[in-house]
C-alpha cells in the first residue's frame, strides 16, 4: 500500500487510464473533472484506495460541467504532464 499523495486543486491526476482535473480536495475524497468519451465533461468524487485513485462510486455517477470548468477539462492536461 502506498501513502495517499498530496493533491491540490488544479492538479491533473490519473484514475486508471483517465486524466482527471482535481476540482475540490475534501478530508477523505477529492472531486475531479474528466472528459468522458470525448463528448461530456463530468465531475465525480474519487478516493485513494491504497494503491491509486478510483471513483468513489461504481456505475453511472457525477454531474455535467459547464462554463470555465467544462473548458478546463476539455483542454486536458498540459502536454508536459
Amino acid at each position: 500500500m502506498a501513502e495517499q499523495p498530496v493533491v491540490t486543486e488544479g492538479q491533473w491526476i490519473r484514475i486508471g487510464s483517465i486524466d482527471a482535473l482535481v476540482m475540490l480536495v475534501g478530508n477523505d475524497y477529492i472531486s475531479v473533472g474528466y472528459y468522458q468519451n470525448h463528448a461530456k465533461a463530468i465531475k465525480e468524487d474519487a478516493v485513494w484506495n491504497g494503491n491509486g485513485w478510483e471513483f468513489k462510486y461504481s456505475g453511472p455517477n457525477g454531474i455535467y460541467l459547464f462554463g470555465h470548468e467544462e473548458a478546463a477539462v476539455k483542454r486536458g492536461p498540459p502536454p508536459w504532464k
